[in-house]
């Protein structure tokens, strides 16, 4: 009999890549989900990166969805950190409702937001967001930004340190396109279930602009005491995450 589990999408941050995200996809396969959770092509080592943006990602994604979907399957999107973007994105017209009013199965369900861009306002970008300059934590190479020394002081990230050196060898370059494009379909539009997890000890997305981006667009919010990446601090904080989505999933 097959499972009648919605798909979870998981969708990486910037410089990320989905090895990064195992202690949840893994726990999750588990527990018996399909978990589709493939490279953004805004994100790389090569020139093949450069110049994409969030709809790249988001077609990369539904290349994979969508035969779920047409399936009859539904669907739950996570969507971390700068991946709240391509997250909101991927669901114009692709929602469960959406698919019904054109005589199709199947659908994206649900949107949880983990300590992410969840972009309220039409034509707002990542960079403009940032007041129009890059953090301390990148730097522009050509057609790329890519992480700094400062991208895991211990005051920015509370993974252990010994994590930190090794996941430094594993990062990538990210296009300067994806953080410069601006949303044309935002978290306001989507139409779906939304959840927000906010990540009270973030100091890259502090917890106010978290919460600022779930009242604005509609999330039913909560809250967990993490920095921005809780799957890569410890075992227990990636639980905490998993258990929200469970519970979006059983909904």
């Amino acid at each position: 009999m097959a499972s009648s589990k919605p798909v979870i999408v998981l969708i990486h941050g910037a410089f990320f890549a989905p090895v990064h995200y195992r202690k949840l996809i893994e726990p999750l396969r588990a527990q018996g989900y399909v978990v589709i959770a493939p490279p953004m092509p805004s994100t790389g080592l090569d020139d093949s990166a450069a110049g994409r943006t969030y709809v790249d990602d988001a077609k990369r994604i539904l290349e994979y969805l969508i035969p779920y979907l047409d399936e009859g399957k539904e669907a739950v999107v996570v969507a971390h950190s700068q991946g709240g973007i391509a997250g909101s994105a991927l669901t114009e017209g692709q929602t469960v409702e959406d698919r019904k009013a054109k005589g199709l199965k199947g659908g994206v369900k649900s949107v949880i937001y983990l300590s992410a861009l969840a972009i309220p306002t039409k034509g707002a970008s990542l960079l403009g967001l940032l007041g129009g300059t890059p953090p301390p934590i990148y730097k522009a190479e050509g057609p790329f930004y890519v992480l700094t020394e400062h991208a895991f002081s211990q005051t920015d990230t509370q993974i252990p340190k010994d994590d930190q050196i090794a996941l430094t060898r594993t990062l990538v370059h990210q296009s300067k396109a994806s953080l410069e494009a601006p949303v044309h379909f935002t978290a306001a539009d989507v139409t779906a279930s939304k959840t927000y997890i906010v990540c009270l000890d973030d100091q890259g997305l502090p917890a106010q602009l978290q919460e600022s981006f779930a009242q604005m667009t509609g999330c039913r919010v909560v809250k967990i005491q993490s920095g921005h990446f809780p799957f890569l601090e410890s075992t227990e904080k990636a639980q905490e995450v998993i258990d929200v989505i469970v519970d979006v999933a059983g909904k």
